[in-house]
C-alpha cells in the first residue's frame, strides 16, 4: 500500500520528451455481481429483515368436530450494516504538472471507480469460493480482515444442515445425487443439481421446489467449458455426453463465468426468479454509489490527492431455497 505521492523518480518516463508515447496498462472489470446478487439501495446505516411464514396443510374435521389451529412462525434476522470502500491516489504537483498533465493521463476518476468495482467483484465472488465456510479472510491493500458470512439460520450458505423456521428437518443445498456429494459439473451432476432443488421447503416444510435457471462458474475453467458443451447439446434437443438421439432430460440454463472466482472446479446454481428478489438470495446492499471526490492540493507540499469512495454491505438471510453448490471433488459433507 503506497503511502506517499508517486514522483518523478518513480516514474521518469512520464517527463522523459525523448519518449513519445506511454501507454496506460489497467484491467476493466466489467461488472458482474449483479447478475447474481440481488442489488438494493438503503439510506439507513444498517438494515435488518425477517420473515414470516406461511401456513402447513389443512387437515379433515371430524362431525362437530374441532377446526385445526394453525399460526404463522417468525422466520430469521439479517442484518447489513454498511461500510466504505474506498481508494486515493496522489501524485506530487512536478509530477502531476509535468508527467500526469502533459501525456493527457487523467484518467485518474475512471481508474479510481475501477478500483473499486475490482473490490466488488473479488467480494461477491468470495461468498461463492468460501461458501461452506462460516467466516473466512479477505486479504486487500490494505491488509487482511475476516469476514462473516453466515445467513440468518446461522450456518453456512452451502449446508446439509440449514435449520427450518418451524424447527422441522434440516435442509440441505449443497449438490446431492442421493449418493454422492458436490458432484463435478457435467450431465450428471447437472441432474443431481435439479434433484437437490427438488426437494426443497417452505418455512412449514410445503415442498418449494427451485427453478435453476443460471450456472455460475470460474471464467476460462473446465467447468465453464463442459458448461457451453452442454448447454450446445441441450439447445439442439440432443442428451449431452451421449451419441442417444432422445431429448435432453435438463432445462437449457444462462452462464455467469466470473474472472475472481478462484477455485476453478468449484460451481453454484440459482433460481433467478428468487434469487435475484430481497426476499431471497445474495444481497447488495448499497447506500451510496461510487464517487469520485474533489481534488484536494495540499497547500504545505502542493501535493494533488483524488480519491473515491462507496458504502454497501454483502451477505444473505437465505439461499436454501434458491441456490445449489457444489466443489465439484464428490467429498461428502
Amino acid at each position: 500500500m503506497a503511502t506517499a505521492p508517486l514522483n518523478i523518480a518513480q516514474a521518469a518516463d512520464l517527463v522523459d520528451v525523448s519518449i513519445q508515447k506511454v501507454f496506460e496498462k489497467s484491467s476493466e472489470p466489467e461488472l458482474m455481481y449483479p447478475k447474481y446478487f440481488n442489488v438494493r439501495k438503503t439510506s439507513d446505516y444498517y438494515e435488518k429483515d425477517s420473515s414470516l411464514s406461511g401456513l402447513g396443510e389443512a387437515d379433515f374435521v371430524d362431525e362437530n368436530g374441532i377446526i385445526i389451529s394453525d399460526v404463522p412462525v417468525q422466520g430469521y434476522d439479517k442484518t447489513y450494516t454498511q461500510a466504505m470502500v474506498g481508494s486515493v491516489v496522489s501524485f506530487t504537483y512536478q509530477m502531476w504538472k509535468f508527467g500526469i498533465k502533459k501525456r493527457d493521463l487523467d484518467n485518474v476518476a475512471s481508474e479510481l471507480k475501477a478500483s473499486i468495482a475490482r473490490k466488488k467483484e473479488k467480494l461477491c465472488a468470495e461468498r461463492i469460493d468460501n461458501a461452506w465456510d462460516t467466516t473466512y479472510t479477505h486479504s486487500g491493500q490494505g491488509g487482511s480482515r475476516t469476514i462473516t458470512i453466515t445467513g440468518g439460520d446461522g450456518v453456512e450458505a452451502a449446508s446439509a444442515a440449514h435449520t427450518r423456521e418451524d424447527g422441522g428437518a434440516n435442509m440441505n443445498n449443497v449438490v446431492y445425487d442421493g449418493t454422492t456429494y458436490n458432484l463435478p459439473f457435467d450431465y450428471a451432476g447437472l441432474k443431481a443439481a435439479y434433484r437437490t432443488c427438488s426437494l426443497f421447503v417452505d418455512a412449514r416444510g410445503n415442498p418449494n421446489p427451485a427453478n435453476l435457471d443460471t450456472l455460475v462458474v470460474k471464467l476460462g475453467s473446465a467447468v465453464h467449458y463442459k458448461a457451453m458443451e452442454i448447454l450446445g447439446a441441450i439447445q439442439k434437443g440432443k442428451i449431452p455426453e451421449s451419441n442417444d438421439n432422445d431429448g435432453a432430460g435438463a432445462m437449457a440454463f444462462k452462464i455467469v463465468p466470473l474472472k475472481y472466482l478462484t477455485n476453478a472446479a468449484y460451481w453454484a446454481m440459482f433460481d433467478s426468479s428468487r434469487a435475484l428478489k430481497d426476499k431471497e438470495g445474495f444481497q447488495f446492499v448499497e447506500s451510496e454509489a461510487p464517487h469520485v471526490d474533489p481534488v484536494n492540493v495540499v497547500y504545505k507540499t502542493k501535493e494533488i490527492q483524488t480519491s473515491a469512495t462507496t458504502l454497501f454491505d454483502l451477505g444473505h438471510n437465505d439461499v436454501a431455497r434458491s441456490w445449489v453448490f457444489s466443489k465439484g471433488n464428490s467429498v461428502s459433507e
